[in-house]
């Protein structure tokens, strides 16, 4: 045991000193132009590399005041949660070891992926290596700890593991769905967490990386796979309707679309992305829709 510690402390500290140089070097790491559909306008974008990025390659959501991210390098067993202020996305707190270690011995919990806030606490879809344990863990958005209430949402519905989930308070559910091609959304009662509903789509979904519910709508971060043009889409959540809201393109570089939020800000700015460059660095990308 205490080897293992030892190393991963070395390379937590090989990683941190690397960090001056991937930062002058982010330009390139991360390069390529972005552009978008002429209904959507990039307002901001924020970029951060290693440690920061650490705690922000996964998820994204937004209470309006602040912005939480998770993020996880699995080689190094940390899995991480941050809160951001909205205004400059400046760090406030951090949580490198977010998973909890009862969860982790219980579960072999190792990937927090989409997140999604409401009511004061943080909703985040975690997944073990064979997808095995679809849990949804519950934060306290306040101080980002654990509040010990947690639920399995099984496999029958979910046999890829659970890649992000979106809190309906309106109505009073939970959404996710399978990340590889589905035909459905999956409604679970947010009060216990057991199903509720599947939402027959107008069309198939694939990739889903994050998504967020606003005003009868779920907005989705489409990761196209092999492919420098992401998309944004939409599902109503009455009918099914799949519509596709705005494409991205990042020249030069096929990244990866992360997780997603949605919240008007002061700026103009709608929706926010988290994008990683499938190297050590992310940046979150704000957008205002163009009507």
């Amino acid at each position: 045991m205490f080897v293992s510690q030892t190393i991963k402390l070395a390379v937590r500290t090989i990683w941190s000193i690397v960090g001056s140089l991937v930062i002058m070097l982010s330009g390139v790491i991360n390069g390529g132009e972005i552009s978008c559909s002429p209904n959507a306008e990039l307002i901001r974008a924020e970029q951060f590399t290693l440690d920061e990025a650490l705690l922000m390659s996964q998820g994204i959501t937004t209470d309006g005041e602040y912005f939480y991210t998770s993020g996880s390098i699995a080689a190094l067993d940390l899995v991480g949660m941050a809160k951001w202020t909205a205004d400059g996305f400046q760090k406030v707190i951090y949580n490198h070891s977010a998973i909890p270690k009862e969860i982790k011995e219980k579960y072999n919990s190792d990937h927090i992926g989409g997140i999604s806030y409401y009511d004061g606490k943080i909703y985040a879809a975690t997944e073990d290596d064979t997808d095995t344990y679809n849990l949804i863990l519950i934060y306290d958005a306040e101080t980002l700890e654990f509040t010990g209430e947690y639920y399995d949402l099984g496999t029958e519905y979910l046999d890829d593991g659970i890649p992000y989930c979106a809190v309906d308070g309106e109505n009073g559910y939970l959404y996710t769905s399978q990340f590889h091609e589905t035909d459905c959304i999956l409604a679970y009662n947010l009060d216990d967490m057991s199903f509720s509903h599947k939402i027959m789509l107008s069309e198939p979904i694939d990739r889903i990386q994050g998504a967020e519910y606003y005003d009868g709508l779920l907005y989705m971060s489409y990761d196209v796979e092999g492919s420098a043009t992401e998309k944004v889409q939409t599902v109503d959540v009455k009918t099914g309707k799949v519509e596709t809201l705005f494409e991205r393109t990042v020249s030069g570089r096929d990244h990866e679309a992360e997780g997603l939020t949605v919240y008007p800000m002061e700026d103009g700015s709608f929706i926010h992305i988290a994008d990683y460059d499938k190297l050590i660095s992310v940046t979150i990308r704000h957008y205002s829709l163009v009507k």
